[in-house]
């Protein structure tokens, strides 16, 4: 891993295999970089530049003071990727991430040459504003509450039933975090309840790919119908039997998913 300064501010981020077109992949609001492995192996062996990195208030970024906004997490983006070298590249995120990407590609139409959203919305109802308002409240509250508090929103219920053990070890290693991790999740998710992309879908032009699984409850599939009828051209996808943490309940189908999404871009 490497570390960037974009305007002051500190970004964490890794660059894998050494191909001639860049895939960024931008993380969901509790994620970190090492969260897209398998999905950043199959991408490199296929012949992309894969970079990585921990959005501003993540785990291993640093945490300034807020107000965040999706434009600034845009903006950092293409910062780091100009410092990269790197004048054009596929933008894919998932939930938070997504909304990033979509912010990107609309803001930095000549750097984005496609944008896949993953478990994306651009707006929210009452249901999804109150779940992340609750999760903004248990992390300045009590570690391990904020922990069980996410589980049911980002896993289906098969996978809860299959990874109780590996579901405790990670809320033992998010109880472990310091204070800024929290505070840092906080001002992410205000930045998401600000949200307010729906109007603006039109003004993407490049090749889109909405895409989610099929059993997200926290943002489900009806949001990435909006995103696919809004955006020009973009394609709409399912992965069957996931709950929102698809890039960690079923990596393998989320890597085919955009191998296949990606080599329809660069065709075109």
């Amino acid at each position: 891993m490497a570390r960037a300064i974009v305007d002051g501010i500190g970004l964490e981020y890794l660059v894998e295999g050494t191909g001639p077109e860049t895939v960024a992949l931008l993380n969901g609001i509790g994620m970190s970089m090492a969260h897209w492995k398998p999905v950043v192996e199959r991408l490199a062996g296929e012949g992309y530049r894969v970079v990585t990195h921990d959005l501003r208030g993540q785990l291993l970024s640093d945490k300034p003071a807020g107000p965040y906004s999706f434009e600034t997490h845009a903006r950092d983006l293409a910062s780091l990727l100009s410092g990269l070298g790197v004048g054009r590249a596929h933008v894919i995120g998932t939930s938070y991430g997504a909304e990033v990407a979509l912010t990107f590609a609309r803001d930095f139409p000549a750097m984005c040459a496609s944008v896949a959203s993953i478990d994306g919305v651009t707006e929210y109802d009452a249901v999804l504003g109150t779940a992340i308002e609750a999760w903004r409240a248990a992390a300045l509250s009590d570690p391990r509450v904020f922990y069980k508090s996410l589980v049911p929103w980002n896993y289906s219920a098969s996978y809860i039933t299959g990874h109780r053990e590996a579901l405790a070890q990670r809320e033992d290693l998010v109880a472990s975090l310091p204070r800024a991790y929290f505070e840092g999740f906080a001002l992410l998710c205000d930045a998401f309840l600000a949200i307010d992309l729906t109007k603006d879908l039109g003004r993407i032009r490049c090749p889109c790919l909405a895409l989610v699984a099929s059993e997200d409850i926290l943002k489900p599939p009806r949001y990435s119908r909006i995103i696919a009828d809004g955006v020009p051209g973009a394609a709409y996808r399912e992965i069957a039997g996931s709950g929102h943490a698809v890039v960690v309940e079923k990596p393998e189908a989320l890597a085919e998913e955009l191998s296949v999404f990606l080599r329809g871009a660069r065709a075109g």
